[in-house]
């Protein structure tokens, strides 16, 4: 099927070699094996403002979130919370909320008979992230928008009179997030612990800023990409009629391959970093490829996505017959690769299918005003604002 991406503008213009440095000495990856073998490799997490963390004076430093952790500690802390995203738990566990969110967000739409995709997309994703980290004791439209705010605040860290302002309005918006939302999830989790995030680093003795810290991380990174991702598959499948029918007359099978290819061909995530924790050697087009340590490497997850060694032929065509190779994910690098790989695959496609399910089923639905295409830094990659819907009388 010809889908013409949202974010074809942003391609590498002409694909140049699976591996290459730049003047500043920067390892661009566009090849699929490549990039698989490197997030493989010894190497550290570069990316969402991990490197930022390294300027904090060692005296102000806290523990770092997961997100940020790089060896046995972050192997410890994955397998210890890995109960939270499994198959099972979003099943037995997140599927009746996401169902209820859903309902009523959509009963709203109906009322109002206009809204704002990209609001109704967050508060859906926010509900989700708000039940599995402990986040539920604050309303949830107010969450929302408090973590939206975290997560397009300049958090660049600097000591000159310039970046006062920008660090004040982090410490406001941090302060707000901590006293209407984590602190009082903290006490009621105190008083009554629950199967959640929050509840289990309370049993390991973590402190209240250690638990912001990871409520940050989780709830900003767990909204934001799924709520993209909500708005880009929605638009798509609005000015795509025939798809749109196949998603809502399908099985859940047949809905799942439509969402995992499209984000193959939109990942929410436009790039990935790494440092090189050591001197490594990978092989590219049957050559052996030194990386010297201390080497930044970026991953260019579009062009990944689109590796035709990986992905077969017409790679930028969205193709529900598309046959991978073997072992390759369907959204290929959607959810990343190696001890930082995504851990809410399965929430992210699960709520994503519930909410356009019952969307995109709407008679009368149809796009009022098209979306503003926008970069996210934060994430390296797209975000759609004033996406308005309306379900026609």
């Amino acid at each position: 099927m010809p889908i013409t991406s949202l974010t074809s503008r942003w391609r590498i213009p002409t694909r140049v070699r699976p591996l290459y440095r730049d003047a500043d000495g920067v390892l661009h990856v566009t090849g699929f094996a490549e990039a698989r073998a490197i997030l493989l490799a010894d190497v550290r997490q570069a990316g969402f403002k991990a490197e930022t963390m390294q300027k904090i004076p060692p005296r102000l430093r806290i523990k770092p979130p997961v997100l940020f952790q790089d060896g046995p500690e972050h192997r410890e802390q994955r397998t210890q919370t890995a109960r939270f995203f499994t198959p099972a738990a979003v099943q037995a566990r997140y599927l009746p909320l996401m169902e209820a969110v859903a309902g009523q967000l959509i009963d709203e739409l109906c009322r109002a008979r206009q809204a704002d995709l990209n609001h109704m997309a967050a508060r859906m994703a926010a509900g989700v992230v708000a039940e599995v980290v402990g986040l539920n004791a604050s309303p949830l439209a107010g969450l929302a928008r408090r973590l939206d705010r975290l997560l397009h605040a300049d958090l660049e860290i600097g000591l000159s009179l310039a970046r006062l302002p920008a660090y004040l309005n982090v410490q406001r918006l941090v302060l707000d997030f901590y006293r209407k939302d984590v602190r009082p999830a903290i006490r009621a989790r105190r008083a009554a612990p629950q199967d959640d995030l929050i509840s289990h680093l309370l049993s390991k003795g973590r402190t209240d800023q250690d638990i912001l810290i990871e409520c940050i991380t989780y709830g900003a990174a767990g909204m934001v990409t799924t709520q993209e991702f909500i708005c880009v598959a929605a638009w798509h499948m609005l000015r795509e009629p025939e798809l749109r029918d196949r998603f809502v007359r399908g099985e859940l099978q047949e809905r799942q391959s439509i969402l995992y290819e499209l984000l193959r061909l939109e990942p929410v995530v436009g790039h990935l970093f790494r440092r090189a924790a050591s001197d490594l050697v990978i092989e590219s087009e049957g050559e052996k490829v030194h990386i010297p340590s201390g080497v930044l490497i970026d991953l260019h997850i579009q062009e990944i996505n689109a590796d035709a060694r990986a992905v077969g032929a017409e790679p930028y065509e969205f193709r529900l017959d598309r046959r991978l190779e073997k072992g390759v994910n369907p959204a290929v690098l959607g959810f990343g690769s190696g001890p930082h790989r995504c851990v809410g695959e399965y929430l992210a496609i699960a709520e994503s299918d519930v909410f356009l399910r019952r969307l995109l089923a709407l008679r009368g639905l149809r796009i009022l005003q098209e979306p503003r295409l926008g970069r996210n830094e934060s994430i390296q990659g797209y975000e759609l604002r004033n996406f308005i819907l309306e379900v026609a009388e």
